[in-house]
C-alpha cells in the first residue's frame, strides 16, 4: 500500500454491491481505515432554502492529495471518465495509424 490515501474498490456480485475502503496509510507507520459513511439519502433543497450540511468536508491540506487519491482507485476499479474512455479509443487509432504507415514506409519490394 503506498504513502497517503489509498482506495479499494470491490464488487461484491452476491450482495449486489461496490464496496469501498479509504485507507491512509503513514510513512513507517500505522494504516488508518475511515469508518463507514451512512449515505443516506435526504430530500432535494429549494432555491430559497439554506443549503444543508456537506457529505463530506475537508480539511484543507488533506483535500488535494485525498480527492487525487479517490480518482485514481476509481480509474484502478475501471470507473473511467467518458472523457478518458474516448482518448484511449483516440491513442488506440493513432497506434494503429502508426503500425500502418510503418507498413507502407518499411514495406520491402
Amino acid at each position: 500500500m503506498r504513502e497517503g490515501w489509498n482506495f479499494i474498490l470491490r464488487h461484491d456480485r452476491d450482495f449486489d454491491t461496490v464496496n469501498l475502503w479509504m485507507i491512509h496509510q503513514e510513512r513507517n507507520g500505522p494504516r488508518t481505515i475511515v469508518e463507514p459513511i451512512n449515505l443516506t439519502l435526504r430530500k432535494e433543497w429549494g432555491e430559497a432554502e439554506i443549503a444543508p450540511e456537506p457529505t463530506i468536508k475537508f480539511c484543507g491540506d488533506i483535500a488535494n492529495d485525498f480527492l487525487k487519491a479517490f480518482a485514481d482507485g476509481l480509474v484502478a476499479a475501471g470507473f473511467r471518465p467518458d472523457e478518458l474512455k474516448a482518448s484511449d479509443k483516440e491513442v488506440v487509432a493513432i497506434n494503429d495509424h502508426l503500425q500502418d504507415m510503418r507498413t507502407l514506409v518499411f514495406k520491402k519490394d
